[in-house]
């Protein structure tokens, strides 16, 4: 019996240290990873979690060392699976605008969970050196943006996008009424925060607010910490690089919405 007994505890410390080595155990299952990454504004190493984005797409790493921000504010191409998630969405079958003109980005922030986020963004290659510079003094100064996903996430529905408080730049779309198409629609407009920055105009003799869910926020005498202002650090960082706020419009107000128009290069 002493004989079985010891054969019983080997199988079941053999076992033990098989699962201990599993990498693919539930131990080692987790929707988050910790990095140590640098502080640049102090010079200190500091210990964050970046959460693992639901979308598989925008799941990134930073790199270790000084270095790290210039390898995670990037710009490529779109290559062909990136045309792949955005064709019939966001590049619309009918768009115009050459492939070869737009830029997808890569990107750090700050969410409203206080953690570092990977995101994506994709503006015209005109805008893109400043919309990294913008984003990358955003993500210095902590600012704290919600999400920042494709709007292909949101099969290129601005109301769905906006609603989920996303923000996000190229969707090909014209101007109501017109075949003159936005600067959303080249690639040149850049929305933030939207649900708490909506979109007001009055139409018919009545307010629209986009989105829809964003009417409680119209209201800019109230004060709230989410909202942009003439003034505040999300102004001053893009105006900075020389956009404008669609705040300071006469006719309407898009106060999540920052473009920058150029002549072409």
């Amino acid at each position: 019996m002493s004989r079985i007994f010891k054969k019983i505890i080997l199988i079941i410390v053999g076992v033990l240290f098989i699962i201990y080595l599993n990498p693919n155990s539930k131990e080692n299952e987790t929707s988050n990873t910790k990095e140590e990454i640098t502080d640049n504004s102090k010079g200190n190493k500091i210990s964050s979690t970046i959460k693992k984005e639901e979308n598989k797409n925008i799941v990134g790493t930073l790199k270790m060392g000084e270095d790290h921000m210039k390898n995670s504010f990037t710009q490529i191409k779109i290559t062909k699976d990136i045309y792949n998630r955005i064709y019939g969405k966001s590049y619309k079958e009918n768009c115009p605008l050459p492939l070869e003109d737009l830029r997808y980005l890569r990107l750090l922030y700050y969410g409203f969970d206080g953690k570092i986020h990977v995101g994506e963004m994709i503006v015209n290659k005109r805008i893109a050196k400043d919309t990294l510079s913008v984003f990358q003094e955003l993500y210095e100064a902590k600012y704290p943006i919600e999400s920042i996903r494709l709007v292909d996430d949101y099969d290129g529905d601005d109301e769905r996008s906006m609603s989920a408080n996303n923000s996000s730049a190229f969707n090909f779309r014209y101007i109501d009424g017109t075949k003159t198409y936005s600067n959303h629609g080249k690639g040149l407009a850049i929305d933030i925060n939207p649900l708490y920055n909506p979109y007001v105009r009055t139409r018919n003799g009545s307010m629209e607010v986009l989105p829809a869910k964003g009417e409680k926020y119209a209201n800019r005498h109230l004060n709230h910490k989410y909202y942009i202002k003439k003034d505040d650090i999300c102004y001053k960082i893009f105006t900075k690089y020389g956009f404008t706020w669609g705040g300071e419009w006469t006719n309407s107000k898009d106060y999540q919405h920052f473009e920058k128009v150029s002549e072409e290069r």
